[in-house]
């Protein structure tokens, strides 16, 4: 193992966020690289001894209990008009409900498809020799994007299925359980703890396949202008004889990322700071809608709507900003993944 080329890959990210960043400050290029890092880049009481009377309680006349049998009736009948209703109007529910849940994975996998294509994006902004064109970069990398999109949902299938295979035998056994039959509690609890350990193990493989896709598969998908599947075959000849540089890549980058989360901590805490202007806005309308005697239905109809859309804007413009507070961060993981396979396979390097 010649551990030169993980250390060599350190110096060299150093060196390339430094030129990009650090030794000629561009605005321009903080706020451009910022936002394509935002989408693209790698929180009673108590009693005394006389008794208490509550509200509303029993106070001895029985009328009381009269009038809560009265309310418990009319309770039951609201239940039984609402699952009337809710028979009558079941499959104008369900198209509803499928509807939503139509228009909710359409939105998903189309955002998925924008921070796909942006994740070579921001590669391209970190390698590229000269600054890229946004619109340019975003025509050469849609199939890129739309392959890792692919590769990422094919990958999310894997656990579902584990876990819906898994479900089947529990699914029997409280079948039998239901109908009178008796589990050995062994066999309760080894189908408990065999469905735990099997979400900790889908949970450390999806990381895993993560880690590798964006550390090694979006580079080599990148440099090699390919699809998935030749990118991992790129991957794959990079990797021979390489196991313990790649194990020590990663050691390395676990110890960097605890530094980089120290300093994103204390960007973001002093990053705060900008959100006092608008909490003290938002504080001085409130003031303003009690001094002038508003009654609050009318202030929530008149200024629910801009409030809203005051608070979804600013969230947005503090994420970016954060974004570009950290880029020095983000730029520097990019390029010691995008050095350390460049020093792997020559053939895969950009940097």
């Amino acid at each position: 193992m010649d551990s030169s080329i993980v250390t060599d890959s350190l110096q060299n990210a150093w060196a390339r966020t430094r030129a990009l960043l650090l030794e000629r400050i561009d605005v321009g290029r903080w706020l451009k690289l910022g936002f394509i890092a935002m989408l693209g880049a790698a929180g009673g009481g108590g009693g005394g001894g006389g008794a208490v009377q509550m509200p509303g309680g029993p106070s001895g006349d029985g009328d009381e209990w009269g009038g809560a049998e009265e309310f418990g009736t009319e309770a039951l009948q609201a239940l039984w008009q609402a699952g009337a209703w809710l028979s009558e109007n079941i499959e104008s529910l369900l198209v509803l409900a499928v509807g939503l849940a139509i228009i909710w994975v359409v939105l998903f996998v189309a955002f998925m498809f924008v921070k796909a294509v942006f994740r070579f994006i921001f590669v391209d902004g970190v390698a590229a020799p000269v600054e890229p064109r946004l619109w340019a970069s975003w025509d050469r990398h849609t199939g890129h994007g739309l392959s890792l999109v692919l590769w990422y949902l094919l990958v999310g299938l894997v656990p579902l299925i584990l876990l819906a295979a898994v479900m089947v035998p529990l699914a029997l056994s409280g079948a039998l359980v239901a109908s009178g039959e008796r589990l050995p509690a062994a066999l309760g609890v080894s189908g408990i703890v065999g469905l735990a350990a099997l979400v900790i193990v889908v949970a450390l493989g999806l990381a895993l396949v993560r880690s590798l896709t964006e550390d090694f598969l979006v580079p080599a998908m990148y440099v090699r202008r390919c699809g998935v599947w030749e990118g991992w075959r790129h991957v794959g000849g990079a990797w021979r004889g390489q196991l313990l540089n790649v194990v020590l890549y990663y050691i390395l980058k676990v110890v960097c990322a605890i530094g980089a989360g120290l300093i994103a901590g204390f960007v973001g805490l002093a990053s705060l700071l900008i959100l006092v202007l608008p909490a003290a806005t938002l504080v001085g309308i409130v003031a303003g809608v009690m001094w002038a005697g508003i009654d609050g239905g009318t202030a929530v109809m008149s200024l629910g709507g801009p409030a809203l859309l005051a608070i979804i804007l600013g969230g947005a413009v503090y994420g970016y900003l954060l974004n570009c507070l950290l880029l020095p961060i983000n730029v520097f993981f990019q390029a010691y993944s995008l050095s350390f396979i460049g020093r792997l396979d020559p053939a895969l390097r950009t940097i």
